[in-house]
């Protein structure tokens, strides 16, 4: 690493904490965390495997694999601190916005002391349900607003987990007439989205 790339700043040859870099700025400590003030962590998810499965029904009634919005939704849990969820003025069962300048998702807001303050923890990897195309997203496919700089200018690595996002309470009922249509799309609340909403069949 030394010898080969002298001048990569973010991957040298051997591991050192830095704040942030070139390639990134996903850092409390970045001027950027005043708009973004929370680090998301985003695992794999623990029932299921990246989105497959995410349809399964036995799972979905299970506390933290989904919560049921006001809407009757199935939302991608958010755990948020105590502390946090004070702030934000939310409890269990509210949903939330997850943003940043790459777009947003929604979530279902677990309150829990299993994460810090200052942090939200969303698995990625829940299957697309599209509010806007390439923006925004019902189901918590926190995917979609992930950096889409690799690890740096020279290691391939994806930047999936630890970056920056703001986190407000919405009305969902309100955001339904923002976006009728997509509140609109058939919903099995045994699985989810359903496959239809995204086939066309070919007209005979």
């Amino acid at each position: 690493m030394a010898k080969h790339f002298p001048d990569d700043k973010e991957r040298g040859p051997y591991p050192k904490f830095i704040p942030y870099g070139e390639s990134h700025q996903e850092s409390l400590l970045h001027p950027r965390s005043e708009k973004y003030p929370y680090l998301i962590v985003s695992n794999h998810p623990r029932w299921r495997v990246h989105a497959n499965m995410d349809d399964v029904s036995w799972f979905r009634e299970i506390e933290t694999c989904k919560v049921v919005g006001p809407d009757g939704y199935q939302y991608e849990p958010v755990w948020i601190n105590p502390k946090d969820a004070a702030k934000l003025q939310v409890k269990n069962g509210d949903v939330v916005k997850i943003y940043n300048d790459r777009g947003w998702t929604l979530g279902g807001v677990y309150v829990t002391e299993r994460i810090m303050p200052g942090v939200v923890y969303q698995d990625h990897g829940a299957r697309l349900d599209l509010i806007e195309v390439g923006v925004s997203d019902r189901s918590g496919s926190n995917n979609l607003i992930c950096p889409t700089n690799t690890t740096s200018k020279n290691a391939a690595g994806e930047v999936t987990s630890g970056f920056l996002v703001g986190v407000e309470k919405v009305d969902v009922f309100e955001l339904a007439k923002q976006y009728p249509e997509a509140f609109r799309r058939k919903y099995h609340k045994g699985i989810g989205p359903v496959i239809e909403n995204y086939v066309i069949e070919e007209e005979k």
